[in-house]
C-alpha cells in the first residue's frame, strides 16, 4: 500500500500556491530585477513506508508568466540524516512535479527516530528541518467490512451502532489524531456486491449534487480528534460503496501545515507553524504513522 492510496500527501501543490501567492504580493514594491526565489518544502515521512514524496518548488516572480511546472527544483542536493547515517535522495519526475525519494526503495521509515532533511539548491539556497517520527498506532476496533447506511429519518442515523466505531492505541506525544474518509470508487457500485449486478454509484444525500463550493466533489472527507475512539458520523460519506479509512497519528508539523491548509476558511501560509529553516526556505518536514481500515457502504 503506498502514501498515494491513503492520502495522497505526495500531491501537495496547495502549500505552493498559498506560499507563492503571500510572496509575491509581498513583492509588489521590489524592482523586477531583484527578485529572490523562496524555496517551498512539502514532505511527509509515513512510518513502515519508504522514503519518498520530498516535494521542493520554488516561488515565481511576478513580472514572470506562471506556470506550475517553472516551479519545479529538480537539481537540488537533497540529504536525509538518521542516527548519524546519511541516507542518499534523488529527485524522480512524474506526471506532477516529481518528488525525491531515497535511492534504496527497501528502506523504511522507522518509529521514533528523528529524521534530518538538508536542502542545498543550486544557487546557494540552504535549508533545514526535523521531525520526529510518532510510534506506531494500530487499531482495537475498526468499522465492519460492510455497513447499509439508514435512512435519515431512522435513530441509527444520529446515533450510529459500533458497526462504525473506531478505536486504537494511544501513541506517545501525539496529542491529535487525524481521520479520513475516502471514497474509493465514486462511479463503481453494482460490481463489488455478490453477486454482482449493473448499478451504478450515487451519492448518499442528492442534495450534494445542488452544493457549489470548491469542496463539493471532495473524495476525502477529514477529522481531528484528541481521544483514541470515535464513531463515524454517517455525514461523511458522500457516495456509497468502497471507502477507506486512514487515521494518521502525526508530529506537529504535519498537524500544523493540515490545520492551515484544510481547515482554515481563507488558507494562507503562516511561515511560524512551518519548521523549515534557511533565509529563503519554508514549509513543512512532518511525519505520521497510520492505520487503514476498507469499508463498503451499502445503499438502503
Amino acid at each position: 500500500m503506498s502514501l498515494q492510496h491513503v492520502l495522497s500527501m505526495k500531491a501537495l501543490p496547495l502549500l505552493s500556491v498559498f506560499a507563492a501567492a503571500v510572496l509575491l504580493a509581498a513583492c509588489e514594491d521590489v524592482p523586477p530585477d531583484a527578485y529572490d526565489p523562496q524555496y517551498i518544502v512539502e514532505t511527509v515521512l509515513i512510518v513502515d513506508h519508504p522514503i519518498e514524496g520530498v516535494r521542493i518548488s520554488r516561488s515565481q516572480s511576478v513580472t514572470d508568466t506562471f506556470r506550475l511546472r517553472n516551479g519545479i527544483v529538480s537539481d537540488a542536493d537533497v540529504r536525509i540524516v538518521v542516527d548519524g547515517r546519511t541516507i542518499p535522495i534523488v529527485y524522480r519526475p512524474d506526471s506532477a512535479l516529481g518528488s525525491y525519494a531515497a535511492t534504496d526503495t527497501a528502506l523504511r521509515v522507522e518509529p521514533g527516530k528523528t529524521y534530518s532533511l538538508e536542502i542545498r539548491t543550486a544557487d546557494g539556497a540552504f535549508l533545514t528541518a526535523q521531525t520526529l517520527t510518532p510510534g506506531r498506532v494500530e487499531w482495537t476496533m475498526s468499522p465492519k467490512d460492510t455497513v447499509t447506511m439508514p435512512a435519515k429519518t431512522d435513530s441509527n442515523y444520529l446515533h450510529p451502532d459500533d458497526s462504525l466505531d473506531l478505536r486504537w492505541t494511544e501513541v506517545a506525544g501525539v496529542a491529535n489524531y487525524l481521520i479520513g474518509v475516502q471514497a474509493l470508487d465514486t462511479v463503481g457500485y453494482g460490481i463489488y456486491l455478490n453477486p454482482p449486478t449493473s448499478d451504478t454509484n450515487r451519492r448518499t444525500d442528492p442534495q450534494l449534487d445542488d452544493q457549489i463550493g470548491p469542496r463539493r466533489n471532495d473524495i476525502v472527507r477529514w477529522g481531528f480528534l484528541a481521544g483514541t475512539r470515535t464513531p463515524i458520523a454517517w455525514a461523511v460519506f458522500q457516495w456509497f460503496g468502497r471507502q477507506r479509512v486512514t487515521l494518521y497519528a502525526a508530529d506537529p508539523a504535519f498537524v500544523n501545515w493540515f490545520k492551515m491548509v484544510y481547515f482554515s476558511g481563507n488558507p494562507q501560509y503562516d511561515p511560524l507553524l512551518g519548521n523549515v529553516r534557511g533565509e529563503h526556505g519554508l514549509g513543512v518536514f512532518g511525519s505520521a504513522s497510520v492505520a487503514v481500515r476498507d469499508v463498503f457502504v451499502k445503499m438502503r
